[in-house]
């Protein structure tokens, strides 16, 4: 089938190749299948059917020569078609097929796009890792090549994945180095690609004026070349965050566009997205059962094409449905569904929602025990979400900053290359006049010269003079400059430790009472919570006195509060704040701290450092698992030792666990951290006259350990 619309250079090049074929019937050449293969290229954006059958005619026609390259490459063009219409499986063996064939041939540029579109296939499956090992193997290969547009490609594909994943700060670190690229040849139709993917990063960031402004410079950028894929993507994309912002109204008729070219593409991913757009839009004015059909086809088909993401938003979105209609049945069987999803695609926004649901539904069935289990999970993932939004803000703005320097090292580049051009042109015109003025010059700077040379002596001094006075400033500014950092250090350190350490136990208190204002909630239950909720109030407040106090101690830079104190009660109080935590995992502690082993320090920083090691534990051990604490004396120290029976780290990431910053690991049940609790606990230890030190093995479990001085006896 030939494509009903098309661009004045895919009509130029099926003229071509027409003539061709008329002329060499039964005899087709290697130009003419290249030629053929630039067609299929050009159809493949406008019209895939076009696409597909210039591709085959390329494969036939290579056969009869015994044209390998031909083959692979209308192989991959056919792949390429394929991943477009979700047939996987198809895909999969074009590509690995044309594989074949390019390694025979030592064709770089060709290994390095069929790892890149297997990458492709296995993002849809939801397999990141292994799309990722996949992207880096192209890359290797991509790097060999001299063009760099292919790299750039596989740097936006290396960003999507990473975006499934829920990593934003690194999608968006390829997205821009992708275009870059782009820019850099003024490789408009890409850039584009690369505005939409950095426009929907920013949604999930919730900077939706930022959003809209990159999606509508990608839309401009479609529309100006007609590229229908583009358009309907950018339109979907723009109604979509208009749907998010609940302006429903607005939205609709963006959706509308996208879902009109989506059906004339056949393009079963972009209709799976419309179509949950459709629901939620639905939902907003309140027609149920349009809600409920556009959902289930949605989900139908992401469950067709293996889309995992928009399977699990589909979900998530039936569940809302059915907790809005009290249908709780319902919607706890989608919820419960949504929530796994979330788990394999390890995306803490997928689950973060679905909690939400699933707590909903929960007290609708009034198991009010799991709602409230349900609800205090959901305000941990809503924290963690918050938090790592808020990280990657930051990231996303030093990014973009980043971005905007290299685009004008870029653009000056290119203007001292055009300026050094104009200046060779205006040099070779000028040399007639230059030698005959030659003899002239030469004159005067003789007569000058002698006074030159005086002046010149005389700005010397005043130059060096200058340089000094530089000089000055700048040793001025250094030290400013190491001032503001020491600052900033401590800024991140205090902004680190309350995000760390305050934010759980707050969420866990509104989880509380908002079950405690229920109006399904018993007087026997009110009661039962209320010591509950008064404990944890008091925990809490007792532990944000203690932050203050080490904050107070950070910005004064000593420690005055050292007194003898039991170790064992200071663990016991502890074990009593983070009991909640242990119960979620079903954790026993075995306590083995004599009474008798009494340390010299501040026991407000003591307590902060216990706290961190404890929930470190808790985050890296298995559920119902042990943590083993205990303490004593030895050569005139008190010896404090915490050991887990969980995941265990590697000797690379042991090495560096007190150097410096660490990227924080996700814990056994997708626990989040800041990385920074470890370093704020050898920075405390240090400050007492103590040391601190760990050992791990990977897959056994971590000991932490700490010294403190002996302090005296308590009566």
């Amino acid at each position: 089938m030939l494509a009903k619309q098309s661009s004045p250079r895919a009509d130029s090049l099926q003229r071509l190749v027409a003539t061709a074929l008329s002329k060499n019937a039964g005899k087709p050449d290697t130009s003419t299948i290249q030629q053929i293969n630039k067609l299929a290229k050009e159809y493949f954006l406008t019209n895939p059917d076009s696409a597909l059958y210039y591709s085959k005619l390329q494969i036939n026609l290579s056969k009869k020569i015994n044209f390998s390259r031909g083959i692979a490459d209308g192989l991959s063009q056919i792949a390429a078609v394929n991943t477009f219409r979700g047939n996987y499986i198809g895909a999969t063996k074009n590509y690995n097929t044309a594989l074949n064939i390019y390694l025979q041939l030592a064709d770089y540029k060709g290994i390095g796009k069929c790892y890149d579109g297997l990458g492709r296939i296995q993002d849809f499956y939801g397999k990141y890792d292994e799309a990722i090992n996949l992207y880096k193997k192209g890359l290797v290969y991509f790097l060999k090549t001299p063009d760099d547009t292919d790299e750039g490609e596989c740097y936006n594909n290396m960003g999507i994945t990473y975006d499934s994943k829920g990593d934003l700060s690194k999608a968006l670190d390829f997205y821009f180095k992708a275009l870059l690229i782009n820019i850099k040849h003024n490789d408009q139709n890409a850039a584009a690609t690369k505005y939409s993917n950095i426009g929907i990063i920013m949604q999930e960031l919730e900077l939706y004026p930022k959003a809209l402004a990159y999606y509508q410079r990608a839309l401009a950028i479609w529309e100006k070349t007609g590229d229908k894929q583009g358009i309907s993507t950018a339109n979907q994309n723009i109604g979509d965050l208009y749907i998010v912002q609940k302006n429903y109204e607005q939205g609709k008729p963006y959706i509308d566009r996208a879902y009109r070219i989506i059906k004339q593409l056949n393009d079963t991913e972009g209709l799976a997205l419309v179509y949950f757009d459709l629901g939620l839009y639905n939902y907003s004015v309140k027609r149920v059962d349009s809600t409920i059909y556009y959902l289930k086809q949605s989900l139908k088909l992401a469950d067709q094409n293996k889309m995992l993401y928009a399977k699990a938003y589909a979900l998530i979105g039936l569940a809302k449905v059915y907790n809005w209609l009290k249908d709780y049945r319902q919607a706890h069987t989608f919820a419960v569904q949504a929530k796994e999803s979330g788990k394999q695609l390890k995306s803490l926004i997928v689950e973060t929602d679905a909690s939400e649901q699933l707590s909903l539904a929960l007290a609708g069935l009034k198991r009010f025990k799991e709602a409230f289990h349900e609800h205090v999970i959901f305000s941990n993932l809503r924290s963690d979400l918050k938090h790592n939004e808020s990280i990657h803000k930051a990231m996303f703005y030093n990014l973009e900053l980043d971005f905007a320097k290299k685009q004008r090292e870029l653009a000056d580049n290119q203007h001292r290359k055009e300026e050094a051009y104009k200046k060779r042109i205006a040099k070779q015109s000028d040399e007639n006049l230059i030698s005959a003025g030659i003899i002239v010059v030469l004159a005067i700077v003789v007569l000058i010269y002698y006074n030159a040379k005086r002046k010149q002596q005389h700005i010397n001094l005043l130059l060096a003079e200058k340089n000094r006075e530089i000089i000055t400033q700048q040793a001025s500014l250094n030290t400013q400059a190491d001032k503001l950092n020491e600052l900033n250090s401590l800024k991140d350190r205090l902004i680190g430790v309350l995000a760390h350490d305050l934010r759980a136990p707050i969420s866990t208190l509104r989880g509380l009472f908002t079950l405690m204002t229920d109006d399904n909630l018993t007087g026997e239950e009110f009661i039962a919570m209320t010591p509950k909720v008064f404990n944890k109030l008091e925990n809490t407040s007792d532990f944000l006195d203690t932050l203050l106090y080490w904050i107070n101690s950070q910005v004064d830079g000593k420690i005055n509060n050292i007194v003898s104190f039991s170790m064992s009660k200071l663990v016991s109080r502890e074990l009593q704040h983070i009991e909640d935590k242990l119960q979620q995992k079903n954790i026993t502690v075995q306590l083995d701290i004599p009474t008798d082993v009494v340390a010299l320090a501040d026991p407000n920083s003591v307590r902060i450092v216990i706290h961190n090691l404890l929930t470190n534990a808790i985050k890296f051990s298995n559920r119902d698992g042990r943590i083993d604490i205990s303490a004593w004396i030895n050569n005139g120290e008190v010896n404090f030792c915490l050991k887990d029976y969980g995941v265990g780290m590697s000797a690379e990431y042991l090495n560096n666990l007190f150097k410096s910053h660490v990227t924080s690991s996700v814990g056994t049940e997708n626990e989040v951290g800041t990385g920074m609790g470890l370093l704020f606990s050898r920075d405390l230890i240090e400050k007492q006259k103590g040391r601190i030190w760990a050992s791990s093995v990977l897959g056994t479990g971590t000991e932490l350990c700490f010294t403190l001085p002996v302090g005296d006896k308590i009566e």
